[in-house]
């Protein structure tokens, strides 16, 4: 029983585990108001947000707009007591480098985003029937592509005396759930790198 109490006296009772059950809810009562507030900020379709539990992108056509909207998004981020991840966030281009240190395109929920420039007969239709001089790829990105990689080691080495039905099995899900969360990318080519 002295074990048991230890254990309970050592446990956090503030926060909230990463990848819990309540995590994407708690996420989202603390994230309400966000996108009004940053949306109020700015002139109509100069800045757009695209959020999904913790992970959010924010999108406009200025870089001046863009460096405003991180400061609004710390200021409401320091109202809940939270704050932005420095490693995770970055103001990026989706068809140009903006330095050396900045890839083209963005990561944003295991997918690379980037634009590409085209013909206006092979470009993208805005939302008013506009042809653009651009297309949009998407890609698995290469840090999911990374941990898939990873994720297929660590069951291999796992499973290495299991039967070969076991780890066939084991694999099979593992590779399904990643592919079929990548399916709607343009991944042929990551699908052949993945099978050498």
């Amino acid at each position: 029983m002295d074990g048991f109490e230890n254990e309970i006296s050592n446990i956090n009772v503030a926060g909230t585990p990463q990848g819990g059950i309540i995590s994407p809810l708690l996420c989202n009562v603390a994230l309400h108001g966000m996108e009004t507030l940053l949306l109020k900020n700015f002139r109509r379709n100069s800045v757009k947000i695209i959020r999904y539990a913790n992970n959010f992108l924010v999108m406009g056509r200025e870089l001046e707009d863009i460096k405003k909207a991180k400061g609004i998004v710390v200021d409401f981020l320091q109202t809940v007591d939270l704050t932005l991840s420095e490693e995770k966030t970055r103001i990026g281009h989706s068809m140009n480098r903006m330095n050396e240190d900045s890839p083209a395109g963005v990561d944003f929920l295991g997918y690379h985003f980037r634009n590409y420039v085209t013909s206006k007969h092979r470009g993208v239709k805005s939302t008013r029937g506009v042809k653009q001089t651009f297309k949009q790829v998407s890609m698995p990105s290469k840090a999911s592509t990374k941990k898939h990689k990873v994720d297929i080691r660590v069951i291999l080495k796992k499973y290495k005396n299991a039967p070969r039905k076991a780890i066939l099995a084991r694999l099979a899900a593992k590779i399904q759930g990643w592919t079929q969360y990548q399916a709607v990318t343009q991944c042929s080519r990551y699908f052949s790198y993945l099978d050498k």
